[in-house]
């Protein structure tokens, strides 16, 4: 929002938050512009939405609702039912219940009798299970021949059912997972995950059935920026079951964006509407139309980028502020370093436009994605949304963009064997993205040298493609003890030179956190006015190698199994004591080309020449404290504050 004078800010999404050196706080942009006043229309939207939490927050079934980790506007997902998870909890500690851990297999012509609860699955069943079958954060596959007298109860999981195979009673399955910790052979449910309290919050009021319901939300729908300030959102949600294989779901949320005063070219009342049929889960078929006006990334290569599943065909129309780069910090850790220290490590630019996209996931742990789209990109300015500390500071000026319509091809490979895709201590994470996108309109910005990058043609034949690499291992060397090692490397590959919103860059906070944000930028011949003090992304590509030993501190409380069957058990928020990490970055980003500063396409730089740091951190369930010192001579030894694991 803009900043009235005496108003309190808004609870504020989520972030990193970076500790710099006094002489690197000092303001190198212009002068901060005046405060400008709250409209009527802001106030009465305001006090609408306070009245309509108040109201939610009254009622019987209400819930808070965290939204999930992303840059841009998104909806609630179902949330395991409370009930439900009690219900689980008490049926696998049950006296009678026969308790496996791991994947399963009752052959054909064998029995289970009394019943059966699996964690951490899956169970494959092609015998008898005298009694009920529960499966936490598994799957379930009934083959020919199998026999249940009793109900089959899926969480956090799928069920696959062979035409042949009885049940007795129902069978019911809840997409969500249930967090639960271990107490001996016992399990509890986990205590709340502060860190996603931390970047969403909202209330949501449900009626309905864990089959069918319709919800009332409002919650906060994007990350704090300079652009568009915290993105409120609000509406109705309908989810029913039409069959046993086929849901429908409606989304109808319109959303308030804090830092406009309703002038100017864009609104600041945005929305979301989405209509989606879905049939099966792993694998699925739906098909699904959005529009909605919003903030969300153009690429997110974090790891806590949410997943579509299945199998499907996605059609979009969408209005959006547009990060330019978004492979480093966390959205959620970008919004809190940008409400509290006025510190926004990402750029923007507004995207008009629709796209369709077609996704098959087989399984669990591999997804192809293919998408089309058509958008209009054009430069937007930063505003001057509240701040709770330099708030009389001007924010950095967002750069302007090679405005025009693009049209955009792109591929996308993902294998995640992780065990826990917010805390993973074992798996793999392979990602390759592959992106070809044209343009008849371009219009250049006039004030890039040939030295950061060639003319780009502006007779309709302009085209470039760009592939990007992302490759990660996650390993347990010891009970107490992991390695997690990252490659990254991205980039043009063909075609004209990158537009200005494409471009890439790297420095700290992250991922080399012993350097300033975007050392190294490519960006020093770059002295047209109209870039002043923008810290432009100008590189071609860029390599990024890192690594980390986590050693956990127990400090005499338990810290669970570390048998491997028993990962993902564990907490997702847990105060059982902190991680102690060693960490080392090294990476550069450079310009493709001949002559100085640049290399050949076929080449890369040489490991002389890359940035290095080495570092210490204190991780306390993804809250951490890092210091990190370059190898480079004359970078001063540099503090992050985090409120999630590196990579």
């Amino acid at each position: 929002m803009t900043r009235p004078a005496g108003r309190a800010p808004p609870s504020p999404p989520a972030v990193v938050l970076r500790i710099l050196p006094r002489e690197a706080a000092r303001p190198v942009h212009l002068a901060p512009a005046p405060p400008t006043r709250m409209s009527v229309m802001r106030a009465v939207v305001l006090v609408v939405l306070c009245a309509l939490g108040a109201i939610v927050a009254a009622a019987q079934d209400t819930a808070i609702v965290i939204q999930p980790d992303s840059a841009g506007l998104m909806v609630q997902p179902p949330e395991l039912p409370h009930a439900v998870a009690e219900d689980a909890v008490r049926r696998y500690n049950a006296a009678t219940t026969t308790r496996l851990v791991g994947r399963s297999h009752l052959p054909h012509g064998n029995e289970w009798r009394g019943d059966v609860a699996v964690r951490n699955g899956p169970v494959v069943v092609a015998g008898r299970v005298d009694g009920t079958l529960l499966v936490i954060n598994g799957d379930a596959i009934l083959d020919s021949g199998a026999v249940i007298t009793g109900d089959v109860i899926v969480i956090g999981g799928t069920v696959a059912r062979s035409p042949t195979a009885a049940v007795t009673g129902d069978v019911r399955m809840y997409a969500a997972p249930l967090a639960y910790r271990t107490k001996g052979e016992e399990i509890a449910l986990a205590p709340p995950d502060l860190r996603r309290w931390l970047r969403r919050l909202g209330i949501e009021k449900s009626w309905g059935t864990a089959d069918s319901r319709s919800s009332l939300t409002l919650a906060t729908g994007g990350t704090f920026n300079r652009v568009e300030g915290l993105p409120v959102v609000f509406g109705p949600l309908f989810d029913w079951k039409l069959h046993p294989n086929l849901r429908l779901r409606i989304d109808a949320l319109g959303v308030f964006r804090t830092a406009g005063d309703f002038t100017g070219k864009r609104s600041d009342l945005g929305y979301l509407l989405r209509t989606e049929l879905r049939a099966g889960e792993t694998p699925a078929y739906g098909i699904e139309f959005r529009a909605f006006d919003d903030v969300t990334p153009v690429e997110d290569w974090g790891l806590r980028a949410g997943e579509a599943p299945a199998y499907g065909i996605e059609f979009r129309a969408f209005d959006d502020v547009t990060p330019v780069e978004d492979w480093g910090l966390r959205a959620g850790e970008v919004g809190w370093a940008a409400f509290l220290f006025q510190r926004d490590y990402r750029d923007y630019y507004l995207s008009k436009g629709i796209a369709g996209r077609a996704f098959v996931q087989p399984e669990r742990s591999l997804r192809f994605d293919i998408e089309a789209r058509h958008d209009w990109q054009t430069t937007v300015k930063s505003r001057d949304p509240w701040t709770v500390f330099r708030n009389d500071q001007a924010w950095r000026p967002n750069p302007p963009i090679d405005d025009g319509h693009y049209t955009t091809l792109t591929g996308l490979v993902t294998f995640d064997t992780r065990n826990d895709r917010r805390d993973p201590t074992a798996g793999w994470f392979l990602r390759a993205r592959f992106e070809n996108s044209r343009s008849k309109d371009v219009t250049p910005q006039t004030g890039v040298p040939t030295a950061v990058r060639a003319p780009i043609p502006t007779d309709g034949s302009y085209a470039f493609s760009r592939l990007f690499l992302d490759f990660r291992r996650y390993t347990r060397v010891s009970p107490s003890g992991r390695i997690n090692l990252r490659v990254f490397a991205g980039g043009w590959i063909g075609g004209d030179p990158l537009p200005l919103q494409q471009r890439l860059s790297t420095g700290g906070p992250d991922p080399l956190a012993g350097y300033g944000f975007r050392h190294s930028g490519c960006n020093g011949d770059i002295i047209d006015p109209a870039f002043g003090g923008t810290r432009l992304a100008a590189c071609d590509r860029v390599i990024l190698a890192q690594a980390e030993y986590r050693g956990h501190l127990s400090l005499h409380w338990s810290y669970g199994s570390s048998a491997p069957e028993d990962e993902g058990a564990k907490s997702r928020f847990s105060l059982q004591g902190p991680d102690l990490v060693v960490l080392a970055d090294a990476g550069q980003a450079w310009l493709v080309g001949s002559g100085p500063g640049r290399l050949a396409a076929n080449r890369l730089p040489t490991f002389g020449s890359w940035l290095a740091d080495l570092g210490l951190g204190i991780d306390w369930g993804g809250l951490g404290l890092y210091v990190a010192q370059a190898v480079t001579a004359g970078e001063p030894l540099r503090f992050t504050l985090r409120l999630d694991h590196r990579f």
